[in-house]
């Protein structure tokens, strides 16, 4: 799932001390970047602040066991000023991995604040193969062939996908492809289409998709494709069908129909365009919940059949009263949905969900300060597999979780943990933490702290 930094709560939040950071009420500590090492290891990628203008980024290599591979503290991949603290990381599919992190750029009088992306290739020794310099915000995805592809804002607000293959090289251009979706894209997503291209989905009131081939080609008709034609519909999110489309679960505004304008309850659909662009569940897509309370924050893995497994947010009554709740729904590759019911994972509303690469998905949860976290592997027919409860987690003072998957059946959970002093930050530390196929935890219950 895409997260939006939102650059000048960032740049107004960020004084450092030598002995506490201060953050204000603005304060937003991302994960470490996590993912896997491609035989069960995990690589991680962190920031440390020294000074006020000075972040260095660290890279750190974990084996199955739980062992730092590359010293105490890691490999140092590149400095910053005015870092953002946010990084991404992605296999190369050879011990080694891709990485993105960013920095906010000085500020020039009457221009709004911008930020520059850093993409870097670490082989599975630990050495720098390349550097590449992004503008704006990047949200990276592997292409398949040791490269990635790089979703980002340009200079002038255009969302354009870049292919950096495993050399370094840039066969679409030092300035990529430029999407030209209809409307002015707030928010995006992106999948890999299975043959060496992406599809990109963008929303401002309504989503669009647009599809980029192997060349650099965009597929699809200009402005991309509407995934739903009422409005409005938010929070896209899109997977592979494997046949060169895509599913794409959102949120659906339901109108008062009084004539008002706003929203009077919102649920989750599902939409699928097949290769050549044609949408294939009508024009407003398929109802994945639509009960009376309100869905909503869907999250997507496609289930290796041509469906997807659709996580949401929904609630339920207590008394008078609307509480949260986990919930899961698998539809087939014709929007059929194929369990009997939901699948009801966790009263809460804070999640994440990754794919087990056997059909299944892996759901983790976490409520306020880490209290009532948890992890559950759900198979192709909708059974728990960690047991009803799920696999209890312990997240030590946390900030902000991120879930990968591990490449093997089980997950990578990655978290920042905030010590506060009144106002002040007076420690933050980094933490991983894997959940093995069968639901256990090799590396501790507490997870491997990063910057000790």
């Amino acid at each position: 799932m895409r997260r939006k930094i939102v650059i000048s709560a960032l740049i107004a939040a960020i004084l450092l001390t030598a002995s506490c950071i201060f953050w204000g009420s603005a304060v937003y500590i991302d994960p470490p970047g996590i993912t896997g090492d491609s035989s069960g290891g995990a690589i991680v990628t962190y920031a440390v602040y020294e000074t006020l203008t000075k972040q260095d980024y660290y890279i750190q290599r974990i084996s199955p066991a739980g062992d730092f591979l590359w010293g105490g503290k890691g490999v140092l991949i590149g400095s910053t000023g005015n870092g953002i603290p946010y990084s991404e990381a992605v296999s190369d599919g050879s011990g080694g991995t891709i990485v993105t992190w960013g920095e906010c750029l000085t500020e020039v009088p009457g221009e709004p604040p911008s930020c520059q992306t850093y993409v870097a290739r670490i082989d599975a020794e630990g050495h720098v193969e390349w550097r590449k310099d992004i503008p704006g915000d990047a949200q990276v995805i592997p292409d398949g062939s040791g490269g990635v592809t790089i979703a980002f804002d340009d200079l002038y607000g255009d969302l354009c996908v870049l292919k950096i293959d495993r050399e370094g090289n840039l066969p679409w251009g030092e300035d990529g492809v430029s999407l030209n979706l209809s409307g002015a894209v707030s928010q995006s997503d992106i999948a890999s289409d299975n043959s060496g291209g992406v599809i990109v989905v963008g929303h401002y009131t309504n989503p669009s998709a647009q599809r980029v081939d192997s060349g650099g080609n965009t597929l699809w008709q200009t402005g991309g494709v509407q995934v739903c034609v009422s409005w409005p519909a938010s929070q896209p999110h899109v997977v592979s069908d494997g046949v060169g489309g895509a599913i794409i679960a959102y949120e659906k505004c339901i109108s008062c129909g009084d004539g008002s304008q706003g929203c009077c309850d919102l649920d989750i659909y599902a939409q699928r365009i097949d290769a050549e662009g044609n949408v294939l569940w009508g024009p407003d897509g398929v109802p994945v919940c639509v009960e009376p309370l309100p869905q909503q924050d869907p999250g997507i893995v496609d289930d290796g059949a041509g469906g997807a497994i659709v996580f949401f947010v929904t609630h339920f009554l207590i008394g008078d009263s609307p509480y949260p709740a986990i919930h899961a729904r698998r539809i087939d590759a014709d929007g059929h949905k194929l369990w009997n019911e939901d699948v009801v994972l966790w009263p809460g509303m804070n999640h994440f969900l990754v794919s087990d690469g056997s059909g299944g998905a892996i759901s983790v949860w976490y409520g306020d300060d880490g209290i009532g976290a948890g992890a559950q592997r759900l198979d192709a027919a909708g059974r728990k597999l960690w047991g009803p409860e799920g696999t209890p987690l312990t997240f030590r003072n946390l900030h902000f979780p991120l879930a990968v998957p591990d490449g093997c059946g089980g997950v990578f959970i990655s978290w920042s943990g905030v010590e506060f002093t009144g106002y002040e930050v007076s420690q933050v530390s980094f933490y991983v933490q894997r959940v093995d196929p069968e639901g256990n935890l090799p590396w501790g219950a507490e997870g491997i702290l990063l910057n000790p």
